[in-house]
């Protein structure tokens, strides 16, 4: 990485990260409601039979009652949870999604909850947080790498969940990092069908 890319990336993750967090709850209700709407309207969400997804950090879009929902219809859901050779691996969410306090405070599925194989993974849906996005499905991450290394070697769609405020114009990208099939916002649903070009859904 280039200094030039990292600073860019670094101011992004400050800027991004501090519209995130400066949403009013009262916005933030509204917009996950919306965003929520949108997930389940497209083939990719109901055709799934698992799902890998998030547990929010309290400032990222709230999945929960679209996984409570998923799961009570039969599909497997599968939540991030810290390893101790410090990558991540994907566990089993049990049936009241059960979640403890795990590395930087994020919350993940208990040791106990059955690590997902990769073959389970190979095509499951992937419902995938970020800190910025622009419209050619790209996505920055907290520079941790986590999603760029499963999505490197899973297939199955790849959903970004953002806020509209989280959008840039152009993010800066490197070799590694994962484009996205899909980005669900509050606002809009972008699809990206190649490098060059990306259609907006509106309702």
């Amino acid at each position: 990485m280039t200094s030039s890319i990292y600073n860019m990336k670094q101011e992004l993750r400050k800027e991004k990260l501090h519209a995130r967090r400066s949403l009013a709850p009262e916005f933030r209700i509204s917009a996950d409601h919306a965003i929520l709407e949108r997930l389940e309207s497209l083939p990719e969400v109901q055709g799934a039979t698992v799902i890998a997804a998030y547990a929010s950090d309290g400032t990222e879009p709230d999945l929960m009652p679209l996984l409570k929902r998923a799961a009570q219809a039969g599909k497997k859901i599968c939540l991030p949870r810290w390893r101790q050779d410090s990558t991540y691996e994907m566990a089993v969410a049990d049936a009241d999604f059960t979640l403890v306090e795990g590395k930087w405070k994020m919350p993940e599925p208990p040791p106990e909850a059955p690590a997902v194989p990769d073959s389970v993974l190979q095509n499951a849906l992937w419902l995938i947080p970020g800190v910025a996005f622009d419209e050619k499905c790209g996505r920055l991450g907290r520079g941790k790498g986590i999603y760029d290394r499963f999505l490197a070697v899973h297939e199955g769609a790849m959903i970004g969940i953002f806020y509209e405020c989280q959008k840039t114009a152009v993010l800066p990208v490197e070799s590694h990092d994962q484009p996205l099939d899909l980005v669900v916002t509050e606002k809009e649903i972008y699809r990206r069908f190649s490098d060059s070009n990306t259609m907006k859904e509106k309702e």
